[in-house]
């Protein structure tokens, strides 16, 4: 019998569930129990969440070099509507954007507008790909204010700036699957891939991954497994070990970012 496995990469950020598929000829509480997995499986990758949607865009752009910008302004520029503070920030955009090209150089970014938090001032959170220099240019085209806060990314916390640079539009109220972010058009998208493996194929980290999440269940009729891990730097170009016990059967291997599989009798 044979379980699905659904993978989602974007960047060094490894998404991975396998489950127990139900088949058409199982008997109905078979059927039901089976489905009661693989919901709960698939609940884990639901990208349609538009949080955990840029959770993943923002690992398969942006490295722990990239920056993440906080864009406030001086009283007298302060803008009076959301219209208008978004003139400005596209203003800024459009001169960054001109500046890279001179120099041969591409700009990703993904921005949100806030006004609901630091006493109801319009402000910006952008998190862009850095180059040379990116404080000093930045301070120079950014005209409107003088405070600008530029950190950079914790490529293990994909998930913490997503939920950030999110939080406004959710107590806002945006519906649920509705985009809250603003991207440049050269972003990636995630690369999702599903296939059928044998039963007796269970997920393991690769080598040198950092786990973030996972969670599993059982019941009578199946069961399912899920990961999310961070790829090592050296994992993406090195494959992993194959352990060096006897008793197992195991197929290590990394292609194209994909993970490790290892052959066993569980999950």
């Amino acid at each position: 019998m044979a379980k699905r496995r659904k993978t989602i990469i974007a960047g060094r950020l490894v998404s991975e569930i396998i489950y127990t598929a139900a088949y058409p000829k199982d008997k109905e509480h078979v059927r039901q129990a089976k489905t009661k997995i693989s919901t709960k499986a698939r609940s884990w990758q639901n990208l349609k969440a538009a949080c955990r949607m840029l959770e993943f865009i923002l690992a398969a752009n942006f490295t722990g070099k990239d920056l993440f910008i906080t864009l406030t302004y001086r009283d007298i520029d302060l803008p009076d509507t959301r219209q208008n503070a978004v003139k400005c920030l596209r203003q800024f955009i459009r001169d960054l954007r001109n500046h890279r090209k001179k120099h041969n150089q591409e700009l990703k970014y993904l921005y949100v507008t806030e006004n609901k938090h630091s006493e109801g001032r319009y402000h910006h959170h952008i998190v862009i790909n850095s180059t040379e220099n990116d404080f000093d240019i930045i301070k120079s085209l950014w005209r409107y204010g003088d405070m600008i806060e530029i950190e950079n990314i914790d490529v293990r916390n994909y998930k913490a700036l997503a939920e950030y640079l999110a939080k406004e539009p959710k107590e806002a109220g945006t519906s649920n699957g509705k985009r809250m972010w603003t991207p440049s058009k050269n972003l990636d998208k995630p690369k999702q891939s599903s296939d059928w493996v044998d039963d007796r194929v269970f997920l393991e980290p690769p080598a040198g991954a950092y786990v973030l999440e996972s969670s599993s269940e059982q019941n009578e009729f199946g069961a399912y497994k899920y990961l999310k891990y961070m790829l090592s730097d050296t994992s993406i170009d090195r494959p992993c070990r194959p352990s060096r016990k006897k008793k197992q059967n195991k197929v290590s291997f990394i292609s194209d970012l994909k993970p490790c599989i290892y052959n066993e009798h569980r999950l």
